[in-house]
């Protein structure tokens, strides 16, 4: 793989993981991130609207699959947003972006579709990272860090992500290859997941919705920025490099640098534990991608 594809990886991963560090440390809004989707819906709609208008039409089929992944989202932005107001970001962060991996890859063993050897190792890795992850030393096993708030937002975070990236997978093969595509598609993605995050935060993570300050809304700016790019940047690295399962390792740097981002900026508790846990994971799912 050529040098260019690797930097971009490498500062999308920089930008994911910095706006989920802006997310954990302005925990006391609650709202970054429904605020965040708000500017691109504000941003985007006009201008995909003309699209719409003078471009070949998306298939009828994605526009349902964009109300399902709409709903998908919605749950990953509820389960991530409460789970960053009730647990350390090196733990809720890493489990978060590694557990789906899991998921999926527990799925297609139930379909008959046995993991390689190398497979089997990162999934071993992953579940191994994941558990030592909520400790504060080893060899203190207690029930309480794992059956807790934390872990169920956790878990519908990552029920969330397995969701809409099924849903991606199955609307982008029906759209035309190119950046473009995966930018139109993306924007209404963010902009039909905002009417369900505005029923879920309130109803089911009992978050009130208010107005938001003149500062708070450029925050939220700076993450939609944030959001935005890193999502794009991956795409444009899938264009320019045939390696897919090189891009997909690559992504999980930003589970090291998040987990020691936040042993610096939030002082959290056992941070040499928890980054050593987080290369595993790192280490586990570059397995089960090369598998």
């Amino acid at each position: 793989m050529t040098l260019l594809p690797v930097l971009i990886v490498l500062v999308s991963t920089v930008l994911h993981a910095s706006w989920n560090l802006m997310a954990h440390a302005r925990r006391t809004d609650p709202l970054l991130l429904l605020r965040s989707a708000v500017v691109t819906l504000v941003v985007a709609l006009i201008p995909l609207l003309v699209v719409e208008w003078l471009a070949t039409p998306m298939p009828g089929m994605v526009w349902g699959l964009l109300v399902l992944t709409g709903i998908f989202q919605a749950i990953y932005m509820l389960g991530l947003t409460a789970g960053y107001q009730v647990g350390d970001f090196s733990v809720v962060y890493p489990v978060a972006r590694a557990l789906p991996v899991l998921i999926l890859a527990f799925v297609d063993l139930g379909r008959g579709h046995a993991p390689s050897p190398l497979g089997w190792l990162g999934i071993l890795l992953v579940t191994v990272g994941c558990l030592v992850l909520p400790l504060e030393r080893l060899g203190k096993l207690d029930p309480a860090r794992y059956f807790n708030r934390t872990g169920m937002w956790i878990l519908l975070t990552a029920i969330g992500t397995t969701g809409y990236s099924t849903v991606d997978k199955l609307a982008v093969d029906m759209l035309p290859q190119g950046l473009p595509s995966a930018i139109r598609y993306g924007a209404w993605e963010t902009i039909f997941m905002v009417p369900f995050l505005l029923v879920l935060l309130p109803k089911f993570g009992g978050i009130a919705l208010k107005k938001g300050s003149a500062a708070q809304w450029r925050q939220a700016a700076l993450a939609a920025l944030f959001i935005a790019s890193a999502y794009w940047m991956i795409l444009w690295a899938f264009q320019l490099s045939p390696y897919t399962s090189y891009i997909v390792a690559l992504r999980q740097f930003s589970i090291v640098l998040g987990v020691i981002a936040a042993a610096i900026l939030f002082k959290e508790p056992a941070p040499r534990l928890r980054i050593g846990a987080s290369l595993v994971i790192a280490a586990g799912v570059i397995c089960i991608g090369f598998a």
